[in-house]
């Protein structure tokens, strides 16, 4: 009975703690996560504008209809710069992938050193003027954590306990 109560207790809990959302930021605005689609409307009433795209790992993704000039940090800047997981080592530029009889065309871009490296190259950076219809993608870094390698380690960590618990017991008999 005490295994029962004690499990419907355990489970109980820990049910509760982890079944909490975050609806109170949705509600505020203050959430981080942005599951909703969105146009940012930058244009110049009095010029030519075009709509361009940026996905990924930046804090505003979305449809921009920015000025025809817009260069890529200028879109950067208008989506708030990279966060902390964006890889700046490889950003994409798709250019003429919904434009019939025209190839698509990938651009790659290296700006890691530029934002974040101590040491400002003098080499200089392209920054390209964006065209109607392209798609700029910042991929997530990929980092390593010890979480990654948990699984391998929890099962060697208890392995060499229990051979220390065996070998303890089998001294003290």
């Amino acid at each position: 009975m005490k295994y029962l109560l004690g499990s419907v207790l355990f489970f109980l809990i820990f049910g509760l703690s982890f079944s909490q959302d975050d609806d109170d930021n949705l509600i505020l605005g203050n959430s981080q996560n942005n599951k909703s689609a969105a146009l940012y409307d930058l244009s110049d009433p009095t010029g030519v504008n075009i709509e361009v795209n940026l996905w990924g790992y930046v804090r505003l993704p979305g449809r921009y209809r920015v000025p025809i000039k817009t260069t890529f940090m200028d879109l950067m800047s208008y989506a708030g710069g990279p966060i902390d997981e964006s890889n700046l080592k490889e950003i994409r530029i798709i250019r003429n992938s919904n434009v019939a009889g025209k190839t698509a065309q990938l651009i790659k871009l290296d700006y890691d050193d530029l934002l974040w490296d101590e040491k400002v190259s003098t080499k200089p950076r392209s920054n390209p003027v964006l065209e109607a219809g392209d798609v700029v993608i910042i991929l997530k870094e990929k980092r390593y954590t010890f979480r990654e390698d948990l699984s391998l380690y929890i099962p060697i960590f208890t392995t060499l306990i229990s051979i220390a618990t065996f070998i303890i017991t089998l001294t003290n008999n």
